[in-house]
This record gives structure tokens, sequence and C-alpha cells, in this order.
């Protein structure tokens, strides 16, 4: 079975808005700061053109391993003028490498138009298959079982020369757990990792939120932001070796007694 390729929608609105984690990002980095960004789950490349947009000096590296989101990735680049500043990866980063089955999703969300101007039914796929048999959250299909590429966030900085990474934005559905896993040599070069969490068991054998806390305190990461919906969420976190780090937690510890002071001026 051969999915239709996902529509190229129009994403002047969306990249308008800022990305939810923006605040923290200013908060750790310059904006003029040629930093080394991982956007892992990238779908169409959208939050790598809002990253490219707000860092200028960055270097993105776009990870998509469904070959129709690809497509898309590649006209949303040259459209919105993104290369060579963000880099299209066409591969699942995963906890081994090789060949590996990639879960295809697709639907429409009840009360949503199929001409609406956003695809819903292209970002939930996985390297995981659904827990169950009924569609994700009423109406997430997989229709379609592919072949993927797999490599490890290890082997491909061995392979790029890549250093260090101040950056990941990781949305692979509920296959967070294996990114990290195949990330254990670079993770203390990491500066800051924004991620979704899930308290429910989507995908099969996913890593659950606590699960996924327990493993960041233990790799040295603390959980400086987080944003909680009905069953999933974002996390931010920062490495607490990275120098910027350290001062932004002195200053948000230091803050309440500053103010207590008078040195900060009450809101």
């Amino acid at each position: 079975m051969t999915s239709p390729l996902p529509r190229q929608v129009d994403l002047e609105a969306y990249l308008a808005k800022p990305v939810p984690c923006a605040h923290n990002l200013r908060k750790l980095f310059s904006l003029g700061r040629p930093l080394v960004i991982f956007d892992i789950g990238a779908c169409e490349g959208e939050d790598s053109i809002r990253y490219a947009r707000m860092f200028p000096k960055a270097r993105v590296f776009t990870f998509e391993p469904l070959p129709a989101n690809q497509a898309i990735i590649r006209a949303n680049f040259a459209r919105y003028g993104m290369n060579p500043r963000a880099e299209l990866v066409p591969l699942a980063l995963a906890d081994r490498v090789g060949p590996a089955d990639f879960h295809v999703s697709a639907g429409v969300p009840d009360g949503a138009a199929e001409d609406a101007a956003w695809n819903h039914g292209n970002k939930s796929s996985s390297l995981l298959p659904p827990s169950g048999a009924a569609p994700m959250h009423g109406w997430i299909k997989f229709p379609e079982k592919i072949t993927v590429d797999c490599e490890t966030l290890d082997a491909f900085c061995d392979r790029r020369s890549v250093g260090r990474i101040d950056f990941i934005h990781l949305d692979v559905q509920g296959a967070e757990g294996a990114v990290l896993a195949g990330a254990a040599r670079m993770l203390p070069h990491v500066g800051a990792v924004w991620m979704e969490v899930s308290n429910q068991e989507l995908y099969r054998g996913q890593k659950l939120r606590t699960e996924i806390e327990r493993l960041m305190r233990s790799r040295g990461f603390w959980l400086a932001d987080q944003d909680q919906r009905e069953i999933e969420g974002d996390q931010f976190y920062v490495n607490l070796r990275s120098p910027a780090a350290l001062l932004w937690l002195a200053g948000t510890t230091l803050r309440p007694l500053r103010r207590r002071l008078g040195l900060i001026p009450r809101a």
C-alpha cells in the first residue's frame, strides 16, 4: 500500500508564532550565537525554519525519516530560503543502526475539514507501533508500515564530526527513549533538550514521563520548564554541566531573595 503524499500547506501563520520554548532559549543563548541545533522528528521542517529564523547563525540538522515528509521539507526549505542554513537528514535516529519498521500515520480529527490549512495526519508516525488497535485519540490511524534507515545520534555525530549540540528538539512519537539511548556519548555535550513526553503508553514500549525524568536526571539534566496537556506534554531540560545553565539556575534560585531584598522591583 502506498500512502498519498501529504499536501503542502501554507505555513505563514505558524511560522509567525514563536516556538513554545523561545523564552527559555533566550535565557540560555544569545540570538547571534552560532548554535548547533538538532530538530529530530521534524515532520515538515516547520520548527527547523523557526529555529533558523530565531538564531540566524545557527546550523540546523533536520531529521525526518518519512519520504513523503522529506519532499515537503525540501520544498519548504527552498521556499523560505533555509538552504544551506538548515540541512535535511533523511534518517530516523534510534538506539541502533540499520533498517527498521516505521508506522505511518494518517487521519483527520472530528470537526476538521479535509482541506484545512494544516495537515493533521502526517504528524504521528513512529518507529514504535501504536499500543492499541483502535484509532489513537479516536482519529489517528496507521494504515501503512514502511522500512526506514536508522542511525544513532552518537554514530551520526561521529560521522559528521559534530562535537557539541547546543539544543535538541525531540518529538518522535514515543521513541524518545530510543533516541536518548543512542546518544549516551553525546548527551554530556548537549546544552538543552525540549521533548514530548506522555503519561500513557500510546506507542508500544515507549518510555513514560516519569521514566524520562529519571533518565534525564541520571544524565545530569535539570527539568527547567514543562507544558502539561491532558495525556502528553513537553519538557525543557538543561544540562547542568553547561555554564549557561548554571548561571540560569543561580539566577532562578537567587531571584526570590533578590526581590525580598528590594533588588528587583515587584511586578
